[in-house]
């Protein structure tokens, strides 16, 4: 019997290779199993840390941590603060929303191949895996802003109406993720390799995107600023430091925080959804 539009259907057998749905219905049958995309990630992350000495502390310890590590190296030895008042804002801030970004474009990338058992056996939009992902990595995001919020608070950055920006930028920085997440699982299940490309180009892009340096202050030339506009983290990175620290976000950064992860959300999206009858079949 074929499933209703309304529900998804009760017995979870094999899946239908090749067998396309209308979009409304994917999403409909995605937001059905909205429990499982919430639940899964939660009760991963509870037992993330589960058999260490301090346990989930970690989710704390590991920003705050990691911000200490680049201060030292890139503010006190090597001393790349020029022209940036309150660095440690500034780097906590450019730190965390990178790697946030990161992590959940990394996590999508690896969702269906690790879970290609899953992809094989059950009847389900394959969507649900990065997009599950990508909730996981927001939840883990909660304790890293509350330490980026508590360390622009300790240096004289008070809630101001420019606060009222970071749900919005939190959506933007959500949806940059999971879309760039969806397309590279297309392509990570296809070629393995770029799993282990992954890391390097994350590398590059943490150079370029000004995360430990002001672009204002290092590139006098406006024409090579407004290229930066071109690397969605650079947007991300200088929005999300206009709403905490207070500092300049141009025009093009502003259109580029809401271009791109648009862009990358519809584009991944259409993507992922047109190989998605080969996830699992090794074509």
């Amino acid at each position: 019997m074929e499933p209703s539009e309304e529900a998804p259907p009760a017995d979870e057998g094999l899946f239908a290779v090749g067998r396309p749905v209308p979009v409304g219905t994917y999403l409909r049958d995605l937001w059905h199993r909205r429990d499982y995309l919430v639940r899964v990630p939660v009760e991963d992350l509870r037992v993330q840390n589960a058999h260490t000495l301090l346990g989930n502390l970690w989710l704390l310890l590991n920003p705050v941590l990691q911000v200490a590590v680049y201060l030292l190296v890139f503010g006190v030895l090597i001393e790349l603060d020029r022209g940036v008042d309150d660095y440690l804002a500034f780097l906590t801030v450019g730190v965390f929303v990178f790697h946030q970004a990161q992590r959940t474009v990394t996590a999508g990338a690896r969702s269906v191949v690790a879970n290609v058992g899953l992809v094989r056996a059950l009847r389900f939009p394959r969507a649900a895996l990065p997009v599950g992902s990508a909730i996981g990595q927001l939840l883990s995001f909660a304790p890293v802003l509350v330490v980026m919020l508590a360390v622009t608070l300790a240096h004289g950055h008070p809630p101001d109406l420019r606060w009222l920006a970071l749900p919005a930028l939190l959506a933007a920085l959500t949806a940059f993720g999971l879309g760039a997440g969806l397309l590279a699982a297309r392509a990570t299940h296809t070629y393995r390799d770029l799993e282990n490309l992954l890391p390097f180009l994350f590398r590059l892009l943490f150079y370029l995107s000004g995360v430990l340096y002001s672009v204002d202050h290092f590139v006098d030339d406006g024409a090579l600023r407004a290229l930066f506009a071109l690397d969605p983290l650079y947007c991300l990175v200088t929005t999300w430091r206009w709403a905490l620290i207070g500092t300049d976000a141009s025009g093009l950064a502003w259109a580029g925080t809401v271009a791109w992860p648009t862009l990358f959300l519809v584009v991944g999206f259409v993507a992922f959804r047109a190989r998605e009858a080969t996830y699992g079949s090794g074509a």
